[in-house]
């Protein structure tokens, strides 16, 4: 070895043993796998790229409201009501409620009326009709569903949702709000009855704003079009594409008419899947395509009262998360491709899941608040949902489909709230309507990991706040730094949900935004900020 090449040598040993001890571990991490990152996590909120803007969080009065709301203790139906709807907090910060924006009530078609000859095993799942069969209306009708309309206003609900699962039986081909045992696509509608069908929901929405003050700003018709309805356990119909679309048609001229600015949104999709493409029933399918697609026969895009939006049901597509993840992508391209909007308008647990079991079986637990937590995040982040909105409001059924569960006594019981409850009102409470989507994202492994951080962010121009919603799935707190780009928020509010009894949107002690934060696991935090 020479003298030079020795020097040479001893140079770059030298240099070696010199380098900043953060810059060798840095360059060890990224040539060898495995090896853990010692810079600290850092959460990047930037005010100044934005997505869509939010519309609403609700649930639906289906079906207990028309018994608890009209006989159970008026003590009792005002705390469930507090519990969905108020957005007052105690003296101690923390909020009374969740603060629903959308109140879905169910337009009855006459079941409950019939009774036992009705096909629905259940008295608790049949509706009353404001229609009578000799054409009149009764608006004594729907009395316990109406209280709680009227409670949601009260408490500063904004938008209302007139839905209806089946015509009122005195317009249906068979007698009944469902088919026995008829698998059919065709709606279960007299001859000739669509415009009749589009005179009883405007006079539905002229009655309820007469008799109880509330107008609903949306009708939605139709209500998972591609299922055949053949059961007996609840009000049901299947429609054809061409009979939404005719329907549709109708309905928009009669609004025109009446001088009624409520919208009309279609059409509550079983499965995201019908949304974008194919189903099993021909004819039941596409939807996104067939009604915003200028050329086809069933485009509805043009109409004074329909907005550019789909609704879709989140059913059978969240396990496993490969389906969870790949379903909500496809359906936010072809939303975005197609320049609409899109609700996610009923979700509760059908299908079967090693985290959390099947849809059977109470559950309080805040594993369950969780897994619906996810669900919500990816139907906003991934599918560009701006409305999210729960099936039953308040349950009484042994199954995971309630935010309150009650007993199933028509005149007085006990009830109790769920995590479930208080997880969505990590989102509902805080990202209210006219709320912006902002971005959100991270130097470490992303934030929308499903087994571990998922993070969402939102400005309020209206409240001139920037709110954060933050889910940790994994069992491993989750610590790391927070940087607000484009807007200046120096203090945060935090509101936990946790397993921890009491952490039901409890609130933390304000924080600098400066500081390294902390997010527990298996919690949801929501910090909300004022920007300067």
């Amino acid at each position: 070895m020479t003298k030079l090449f020795r020097r040479f040598i001893a140079s770059v040993l030298l240099i070696v043993l010199i380098l900043p001890a953060g810059c060798q571990s840095a360059n060890k991490s990224k040539s060898e796998p495995g090896v853990p990152v010692t810079e600290d996590l850092i959460i990047t909120i930037d005010t100044r790229k934005q997505y869509q803007t939010m519309s609403n969080f609700g649930a639906s009065d289906c079906w207990s409201a028309q018994f608890i709301g009209k006989n159970w203790p008026e003590s009792k139906r005002n705390a469930m009501a507090d519990l969905l709807f108020s957005t007052e907090n105690d003296a101690a910060g923390k909020p009374k409620g969740i603060g629903l924006s959308l109140w879905r009530f169910n337009i009855g078609a006459g079941s409950a009326e019939q009774g036992e000859n009705s096909n629905i095993n259940s008295p608790w799942r049949r509706s009353e009709c404001f229609l009578n069969w000799n054409g009149t209306y009764d608006w004594t009708k729907q009395a316990g569903q109406r209280w709680f309309l009227r409670a949601a206003k009260q408490r500063g609900v904004e938008n209302f949702l007139g839905f209806t699962n089946s015509p009122p039986v005195s317009m249906t081909s068979n007698g009944l709000s469902n088919y026995k045992d008829v698998k059919t696509s065709s709606y279960n509608l007299i001859k000739d009855g669509y415009s009749g069908y589009a005179d009883f929901l405007v006079n539905v929405v002229k009655g309820i704003k007469e008799t109880d003050g509330v107008e609903f700003n949306y009708l939605s018709p139709f209500n998972e079009p591609e299922w055949d309805w053949s059961g007996n356990s609840q009000e049901g119909s299947p429609a054809t594409n061409s009979e939404i679309a005719g329907t549709v048609r109708l309905l928009d001229k009669n609004l025109t008419d009446n001088n009624l600015a409520t919208q009309i949104v279609v059409c509550e999709s079983g499965k995201y899947d019908y949304l974008y493409g194919k189903s099993d029933k021909p004819g039941c399918e596409d939807h996104l395509n067939d009604f915003f697609t200028s050329a086809s026969p069933d485009y509805i895009g043009d109409l004074h009262h329909v907005p550019a939006l789909v609704t879709g049901h989140g059913y059978f597509t969240t396990t496993p998360e490969a389906k969870l993840l790949e379903t909500r992508a496809l359906l936010g391209r072809a939303v975005i491709a197609k320049n609409t909007g899109f609700w996610q308008t009923e979700f509760c647990m059908l299908e079967n899941d090693n985290l959390v079991g099947g849809g059977p079986g109470k559950d309080l637990t805040m594993q369950f608040a969780l897994y619906v937590a996810r669900v919500i995040h990816f139907d906003i982040t991934s599918a560009n949902a701006s409305a999210w909105q729960w099936w039953l409001a308040i349950t009484t059924s042994d199954y995971k489909d309630g935010l309150i569960y009650a007993d199933e006594n028509p005149n007085d019981g006990s009830f109790t709230d769920s995590k479930l409850l208080w997880s969505l009102g990590n989102f509902s409470r805080f990202v209210r309507p006219g709320s912006i989507r902002i971005d959100a994202n991270s130097n470490g492994t992303g934030v929308d990991n499903p087994t571990g951080l998922m993070i969402s962010a939102y400005l309020d121009n209206r409240s001139k706040e920037l709110v954060i919603v933050a889910v940790n799935y994994s069992s491993d707190m989750k610590p790391f730094k927070l940087k607000v780009e484009g807007l200046n928020v120096p203090l945060f509010i935090p509101y936990i949900t946790s397993d921890t009894r009491g952490d039901d949107l409890k609130p933390l002690n304000q924080i600098n935004s400066a500081d390294k934060l902390t997010l527990p696991a298996r919690t949801i935090i929501t910090y909300v900020g004022k920007i300067k």
